[in-house]
């Protein structure tokens, strides 16, 4: 016999354990199911960014991560070498985002944290709120019925079958949920193979004067990239492109020999700590629903790493479900309100992975530069024999001639070029907007997401712009939006009466008002906003603008607005 569940999701990585926690803050019990026995793993994903870190901020485990990661790394360098020990090929400062000349951007900014530490801290938060992971739960089937879905799951070699009216599939690349319900991905399923090499070593006399958060690696046997995981500079990964070579013909003792090379000295103690292999693809799910089942994540998206958007996408796609699951399911919205989930998240997934494809693609005017294919494939045994090093001659940048002047600053240059990639500004954390979906547009136009180009404004669809006067979270804009709740930030005496009709449409509306008479946003939260005297703006759930009235000119509309947020409009 079925066990009846309102809620599964399938997946307990960041993707899955966000939804959890948030659906738990809405007074749900998800039941959420892991294959793996354990949280133990290895770190895939790295960097939090400043959205993502928002997030976590109202999951009540913002100020942890940022307290046990590392908040220096995204603001120091990244390094192209021939080794560790040799050449220098180039250098690129990692500025961080710039900061909006009236107000920080946010409390945050990017964190350098592995994901495994991250699904643990997740992990204790969601366990204090009441909730856990069974582990050892192989999800098997996916069925969608007439009144929500089917799980059939494997452990302890037992077979069982869970009914639930919403099913969540955050359960990765290869997803099962995905695959059961008939889901395609759309996008080259392959552009690279890699195999990744988890590791403990002390190399920073190798590191002074460049600590950087990556190393890019292109010596003549042994390429790919050092990943720093921690402030310390202990705990490392280092990506191997393998082409068609299988993970199985390289043997540990090959591992840590093809690391030793890149580190340029087999006098380093390098402890292994695991090794893996993965499929490098660009490819986003042709639809995010089907019936009663729902994908977030890495499950219908898959982007190259470079840019660091994936989990960070997961994550926000979670925020995005939670709050319209929860209308629905207490009632406040129909089920159509889940169709703008997909209307609003895959143009964003779209959008990451042409970024993730374009830093990828523009890699290869370094190789250019040097003539060193860095991503080229190596062999199984490339670890084997002694450490060699680039013919002088042959990559024509050593020396003060000035033909290896002129090389040089071409290589230089062509480092610089990679800004858009590495040192990406807060355009493509903070700046996209949902154009179609839960969203009223007013006529103005939308943040840029180019990184150079962001100025924070309240334009519906974007991101609620971050004021506060302490700098804090909680004191902040974003800290006061209502989970449950349409959010309006409002300057004038008109707007209590106004709330209270809008609330009529269905979805209640909470009013906060700016200034003396109201909270304390800071002294720039109104032109942040974008509204004048008598001006107001309506914040969904998830903190993205739902309507904007700049100068108070048609209150009434508002009403029309938060009907959308019922999926009955």
């Amino acid at each position: 016999m079925a066990t009846s569940n309102r809620i599964v999701i399938v997946g307990a990585g960041p993707t899955g354990l966000s939804a959890a926690i948030l659906l738990r803050q809405r007074g749900h019990d998800p039941v959420v199911l892991d294959r793996r026995p354990s949280l133990k793993g290895y770190p895939a994903a790295h960097v939090a960014n400043t959205r993502t870190m928002e997030i976590m901020a109202e999951m009540g485990v913002g100020e942890r991560i940022w307290a046990e990661g590392d908040t220096t790394a995204l603001s120091s360098r990244v390094v192209w070498v021939e080794s560790m020990a040799g050449r220098e090929y180039g250098v690129l400062p990692i500025q961080g985002a710039a900061q909006d000349t009236r107000a920080p951007l946010s409390r945050f900014r990017s964190v350098n944290i592995a994901q495994t530490h991250m699904e643990q801290i997740l992990h204790d938060r969601l366990i204090e709120l009441g909730g856990s992971v069974r582990f050892g739960h192989r999800v098997t089937d996916v069925r969608n019925t007439a009144t929500g879905a089917e799980v059939t799951v494997e452990t302890d070699g037992a077979t069982q079958v869970l009914d639930c009216d919403w099913l969540l599939g955050c359960d990765g690349a290869g997803s099962t949920v995905r695959r059961s319900v008939g889901i395609e991905m759309e996008g080259p399923p392959s552009i690279a193979r890699f195999m990744t090499i988890y590791f403990h070593a002390d190399f920073d006399h190798l590191r002074k004067g460049r600590r950087a958060l990556l190393y890019w690696i292109g010596g003549p046997e042994v390429r790919g990239v050092f990943i720093s995981f921690d402030e310390i500079g202990r705990s490392w990964a280092m990506l191997v492109p393998i082409g068609d070579a299988k993970v199985e013909e390289f043997t540990d003792e090959d591992a840590t020999a093809i690391i030793n090379k890149a580190i340029g000295t087999f006098d380093v103690q390098v402890d292994l700590d695991a090794v893996s292999s993965w499929n490098m693809s660009a490819q986003v799910a042709n639809r995010y629903r089907e019936g009663h089942v729902l994908l977030a994540g890495d499950a219908c998206h898959r982007f190259p790493p470079t840019g660091g958007l994936g989990m960070n996408t997961g994550v926000q796609d979670a925020h995005n479900l939670v709050w319209k699951l929860d209308a629905v399911m207490s009632g406040r919205a129909a089920p159509a309100l889940l169709d703008s989930y997909q209307q609003e998240r895959r143009p964003i997934a779209q959008r990451n992975t042409d970024q993730s494809v374009r830093n990828l693609m523009k890699m290869a005017a370094i190789d250019e530069a040097l003539g060193v294919p860095t991503l080229a494939p190596i062999a199984p045994d490339a670890g084997k024999g002694p450490i060699r090093i680039h013919d002088g001659a042959t990559l024509g940048i050593d020396g003060d001639s000035a033909a290896a002047t002129v090389r040089r600053a071409a290589v230089q240059a062509a480092v610089d070029d990679q800004a858009e990639h590495f040192a990406q500004g807060a355009g493509i954390d903070l700046g996209f907007a949902y154009a179609e979906g839960v969203v009223v547009a007013d006529g103005s136009a939308p943040p840029s997401s180019a990184t150079t180009e962001y100025r924070p404004d309240a334009h519906p669809g974007a991101r609620l712009p971050f004021s506060s006067p302490d700098g804090s979270f909680a004191a902040s804009t974003l800290g006061h939006v209502a989970p449950d709740a349409i959010t309006l930030f409002a300057q004038g005496d008109q707007w209590q009466g106004v709330a209270e009709a809008a609330a009529g449409a269905g979805f209640a509306v909470v009013l906060r008002r700016l200034g003396a008479e109201g909270v304390d946003f800071g002294p720039h939260a109104a032109e942040l906003l974008g509204i004048g005297p008598n001006g107001a703006v309506a914040v969904r759930p998830d903190g993205h603008v739902l309507w904007r009235d700049a100068e108070g000119r048609a209150p009434r509309t508002l009403a029309d607005a938060v009907r959308l947020c019922t999926g009955t409009a």
